[in-house]
Order: structure tokens, then C-alpha cells, then sequence
């Protein structure tokens, strides 16, 4: 029964998606409101969103006050598209695409490689920079998952006497600032390719970072890995097999000024037999890339040590994500 029961999480899973793509948080704002207003502002049928609103009370997502009568609370909170929130990355996980890609884990299990290139002809990242649409959805989603993990990042680990920080495939740069606004010293670069660096320039505004931050627009494997004092990696090794991992330290390494250092932000995985959330992330690496994956700490250490770095320590934070810390040799 236990079995069963963790075989029907999908069911939860995509109700929570359906409830943001109906804005149905937003729809019940601060008020307790009965299943016909929310229906009628939902534009949907009142007895089939009972049944869906039901099925996540029963989750503890929304609260059924009394017969039909819903509110939001903490959980349902978070599927607001607000600071802090994870709508677009719930909506970007369990949009059609994800959806279909996963009901291909068999096969990638079978053959070892990834599901994208059949359903859709190219890698996941790929697909995204052809699709507009869906790779503002991702761009949206990865600076909420930013936003949360940010924090953690900030308050695990110190960049004191670091001049120059460069985050490398930074996204739209909420990371990178956030850093920024910590340490008044530092200066950062923000390295990515140009379509995803389109809104940058607006999130360093927003930061009030626009005269402390340079924002270069590029292939990290193509074009010239700008110089600083240390690099920021944050959910990008993992795209990647050990190979080209090892090819993008070395291009950071050579560009380096000094003895610098590399920060590869990561859900590291654990090597025992404990729930983790590397170990459900690695399955979607599996699915949607060419040969990438999570690694453990021994993973980490061998391609660092390839690319001319030591292994100098990891730090765990409170987030999924931990800080594995590469010193030049």
C-alpha cells in the first residue's frame, strides 16, 4: 500500500500545475469564497473544480472552510506569481512538453539516452532557445528557483576578498545580484547566451546594480570565458557529461586571473541510501540532456582535478543545492 500510494503522486502533481494555470490562488486572494464565484472568475465548471480544489485540500494546498467554501493558506500562497513564489517554475516542470518527455522514462532507461532528442529533436536547453514562448516560461521559472536558493547561497558561504565575480550561464542574474547587494566591494560579470540575457539589463536595475555589474553576451563553449577572480557555476555542470564538464573548467581556468576559484552550485547527491533531491533531479538530467547528470562530491572532485583544480571543500546549504569549492593549483 505504501508502494501504491507513492505511485499516484503524479495525480497531486499535475492538479498543482492546473491550479496555476487557472490562477486559482489568485482567484481566491484574501477571501473565503464558494466554488461558483471561483468558478465563474476561473472560467471553468464549478462541480469539476470542487472535485480538483477538494483533491489538493486534501493535500493541504487551499482550505475547505466549510461545504464549498474555499481559502487560500501557506501552501496555496506559493502558487501566487509573486517574489518568493514558484508558479512559473511549477508551471514550467509540468507544462505538456515535461509532461511528455518523463512518460518516456522507459526508454532512456532501456537505451541511455535522452528522451528529448526523440520526441523533439534536440536537447531540452535547445528546444527552449527555439521555442520563444516556452523559454521565456524557463527564463521566469529559473529566476524563482534563483530568488529562493540566492538566499541560502549567501548566507552558506562568504565572498570576502573576492574582486571580481563572474557567473557563468547567470540567466537573468538574480543570483549574481543578489551577491552583489551583499558585498559593496564586488563587482560582477554576467556571462550568457543572448537570448537569455535579453531581461538582464532590467534585473540589475532593479538590483540597483546597473554600474557594478557587466553583462557579456556569448557561448561559454564558443567564445572567450571573461577574466575574474572567481566564477560562479550554478546548475550548469550538470547539464553536461564528465568530458565537457572537464572542458568548460579548463576555458574558466585559463582565464583566471591568479589563483582563483570555482563555485559549482549544485544538488549534490549523497552516497547512502537516504532521500535526496539530486537523486529525482539526476532522472530528469537523464531524460532531457546529452549525457548529463547529478554527481556526488567524489564526482566532482575527479573533474575538478582534471581541469586543474583541487577539491577544497563543500558547503552544504538550506536549500536542495550545495557549494562545491574548486582552488586553482
Amino acid at each position: 500500500m505504501a508502494v501504491f500510494e507513492k505511485s499516484q503522486g503524479f495525480w497531486i502533481a499535475k492538479a498543482i500545475a492546473v491550479a496555476c494555470e487557472l490562477n486559482l490562488a489568485e482567484v481566491v486572494g484574501d477571501e473565503k469564497k464558494s466554488i461558483e464565484i471561483i468558478a465563474e472568475e476561473s472560467k471553468t465548471e464549478a462541480a469539476a473544480l470542487f472535485r480538483l480544489m477538494r483533491a489538493l485540500a486534501s493535500e493541504g494546498i487551499f482550505i475547505e472552510t466549510s461545504p464549498k467554501i474555499f481559502s487560500n493558506n501557506k501552501l496555496s500562497n506559493a502558487l501566487i506569481e509573486k517574489p518568493g513564489n514558484l508558479k512559473n517554475m511549477i508551471m514550467h516542470q509540468l507544462n505538456k512538453t515535461n509532461w511528455d518527455v518523463v512518460n518516456e522514462l522507459k526508454f532512456s532507461v532501456q537505451s541511455g539516452t535522452n528522451a528529448a532528442q526523440k520526441l523533439l529533436g534536440a536537447d531540452i536547453f535547445t528546444h527552449l532557445q527555439n521555442t520563444p514562448e516556452k523559454n521565456a516560461l524557463y527564463n521566469k521559472a529559473m529566476s524563482e528557483t534563483s530568488g529562493l536558493s540566492s538566499a541560502a547561497v549567501v548566507s552558506a558561504y562568504s565572498f570576502s576578498g573576492i574582486k571580481v565575480l563572474a557567473d557563468i550561464g547567470g540567466g537573468e542574474g538574480t543570483l549574481l545580484n543578489t551577491i552583489l547587494n551583499e558585498y559593496s566591494n564586488l563587482t560582477g560579470i554576467l556571462f550568457d547566451l543572448p537570448h537569455v540575457v535579453e531581461t538582464a539589463e532590467s534585473m540589475a536595475k532593479r538590483f540597483q546594480n546597473e554600474n557594478r555589474l557587466r553583462i557579456i553576451s556569448g557561448s561559454f563553449f564558443k567564445d572567450k570565458i571573461p577574466e575574474a577572480d572567481a566564477y560562479l557555476l550554478k546548475n550548469i555542470l550538470h547539464a553536461f557529461d564528465d568530458e565537457t564538464s572537464v572542458q568548460l573548467l579548463k576555458s574558466i581556468n585559463r582565464s583566471m586571473s591568479g589563483k582563483g576559484k570555482v563555485l559549482i552550485i549544485e544538488a549534490v547527491i549523497s552516497e547512502d541510501n537516504k532521500t535526496g533531491f539530486g537523486k529525482i533531479s539526476d532522472l530528469q538530467m537523464l531524460l532531457g540532456t546529452e549525457m548529463g547528470k547529478e554527481r556526488t562530491q567524489e564526482e566532482y572532485r575527479s573533474i575538478l582535478e582534471k581541469a586543474g583544480f583541487k577539491l577544497n571543500k563543500l558547503v552544504k546549504t538550506v536549500s536542495p543545492f550545495s557549494i562545491v569549492e574548486g582552488i586553482k593549483i
